[in-house]
């Protein structure tokens, strides 16, 4: 369930890439109709086949795609009784995970800038912490009532 759920991820991401693109064009064209020059020279028009791709399918969307193929041809072809393979797919999973992810938010954090932080004001904060309320009220409260 939670594959498919971020299989959909795969062809949401860009049909919502394209169309937010196409409606912000359609907007630039209505507000610019005396100018003919496109001064960023992105003209959906003159771009190639790749560069096009490019534009609205992310890099890591085609990463978790291949990475997906490659663990469902990982079990298609080992099968859960190989040893090997599951201990393998286990550490994968448990451990490496772990430091990918710590190293993927501290690459994240430290690509922020804290002069931008400053810029957004403190709405966006507070939208953040609420929401984080929310679901720690919500993970406490299900927890209290399932002990």
């Amino acid at each position: 369930t939670k594959l498919t759920r971020n299989l959909g991820l795969a062809f949401a991401i860009p049909a919502l890439t394209y169309a937010h693109k196409s409606s912000w064009l359609q907007q630039k064209s209505e507000n610019n109709k005396d100018e003919d020059n496109n001064k960023d020279g992105e003209d959906a028009d003159t771009l190639s086949g790749l560069q096009t791709f490019k534009k609205y399918v992310p890099s890591f969307l085609i990463a978790f795609i291949g990475m997906s193929t490659f663990r469902s041809c990982g079990d298609f072809y080992f099968g859960p009784e190989t040893e090997l393979y599951h201990s393998a797919m286990s550490f994968v999973g448990n451990d490496v995970s772990k430091y990918a992810l710590g190293t993927a938010m501290a690459g994240v954090g430290l690509s922020t800038s804290a002069s931008s932080l400053r810029g957004v004001g403190w709405r966006p904060f507070a939208v953040g912490g609420a929401g984080a309320l929310v679901v720690g009220g919500t993970g406490f409260t299900v927890a209290s009532l399932l002990l």
